[in-house]
């Protein structure tokens, strides 16, 4: 998976924000496979139009890129680097937010995240895809089962690896440190309780993708007909990642 960054700013930081951001990939080696071009976007904005899309404490964005990619809120400066003449000229799109790269911790925990979606997608897709429905269903579907993004396994997995690299890189007082700062920042209170539960994860934390989307998908029973909405809607708007995947396994036991 050949890793192309691209950071917008003044270059008094881009320089540092480049080498930051490099020694995030280098950590993952050979963990990333080779076979997909992934462009990593630091950008120097905190864009409105992506707030509404994303939340207002959304940090990071990882998006599979293909001809129908929905292009509405990103700014062009971005958009010019995913597609060529129209035709998509990456396969997979990271993003990280003008404040999010603005903070050494912030954009290896972030960046980390997002790569960590990057190889689930690679090595994992159908459980990647049908983990990556559930945060699509409707608001008041998610307020009634009380979803949280620490319930999806695929997030947990992506913030246990988050948290490691950067205890790897700072230390773990430091990292504790910024967690603190964050839950003290409060943007929202589910923000707050996943800085809680980020807080709570150890070296030695893990999650099992498989017996942990059975799992989820347990509790989700009731709502079957919607997540077939979602994946019917997910399949045509990228065919690529969805059209063989299938839900009624994951209604069963594990």
């Amino acid at each position: 998976m050949p890793v192309t960054i691209k950071v917008k700013a003044p270059d008094e930081v881009k320089v540092q924000r480049d080498a930051a951001a490099r020694c995030v990939v280098a950590h993952f080696g050979s963990c990333i496979p080779a076979d997909s071009r992934v462009l990593c976007f630091l950008d120097d904005n905190d864009t409105p139009a992506l707030r509404r899309e994303f939340g207002e404490a959304n940090r990071g964005v990882y998006v599979p890129i293909n001809e129908n990619t929905n292009l509405g809120a990103w700014p062009p400066y971005v958009t010019s680097s995913m597609f060529d003449a129209g035709v998509p000229a990456i396969d997979d799109f990271i993003y990280l937010s003008g404040s999010t790269s603005a903070d050494e911790i912030a954009l290896t925990m972030t960046l980390a995240h997002e790569l960590q979606h990057a190889i689930q997608h690679a090595n994992a897709s159908k459980l990647w895809a049908v983990n990556s429905l559930v945060s699509h269903l409707h608001r008041s579907t998610i307020t009634d089962l009380n979803l949280k993004w620490t319930d999806i396994p695929i997030e947990v997995e992506a913030r246990i690896v988050s948290k490691r690299v950067a205890v790897m890189f700072f230390g773990e007082q430091r990292v504790q440190h910024h967690i603190d700062g964050k839950m003290a920042e409060h943007i929202a209170d589910n923000d707050a309780a996943d800085w809680q539960f980020i807080r709570s994860l150890t070296p030695s934390s893990s999650v099992d993708l498989v017996i942990g989307t059975y799992e989820l998908f347990q509790r989700l029973k009731c709502y079957k007909p919607e997540l077939e909405r979602e994946l019917r809607s997910a399949t045509k708007d990228n065919p690529q990642d969805y059209k063989d995947v299938g839900l009624d396994a994951f209604f069963t036991e594990a």
